[in-house]
């Protein structure tokens, strides 16, 4: 019976480490350098949109939040997080060009903020 019951534990266990290994595929939020709204922005709407969109991006959902970026972009034009989250969905999703660009603006309205400059996706893509 000891034998029995030390054998389901084992399977449980090796389960269990296939499960949390991260094996589920998507990409993992560690690997993503998504940047949430600072907690002074003035334009809580604009706010709301990059953070939600940083809950797709982490997760990998590139084409879901690329979307809530731009819509945040409508909202507050300068928000340098918000290009730089959009230029990491564009990058995810294939379209270096447009993440080059975007990356562009998140250096020029965020420049300050290490996050955003010393990021080597950014500094791949402006060539530095």
């Amino acid at each position: 019976m000891k034998m029995k019951s030390l054998s389901i534990l084992f399977v449980l266990l090796a389960l269990t480490g296939c499960y949390s290994s991260g094996g589920g595929g998507g990409a993992s939020s560690a690997q993503i350098p998504a940047i949430m709204s600072p907690a002074d922005i003035g334009n809580k709407d604009a706010a709301a949109k990059n953070n939600e969109g940083v809950d797709h991006l982490v997760q990998g959902h590139y084409d879901v939040a690329a979307p809530l970026f731009q819509e945040a972009l409508g909202m507050k034009p300068d928000f340098a997080e918000a290009h730089f989250n959009l230029a990491i969905a564009l990058d995810g999703k294939g379209d270096h060009a447009g993440a080059t660009e975007s990356f562009k603006k998140a250096k020029e309205f965020g420049g300050s903020n290490p996050k955003i400059a010393e990021n080597d996706n950014l500094k791949k893509h402006l060539g530095m």
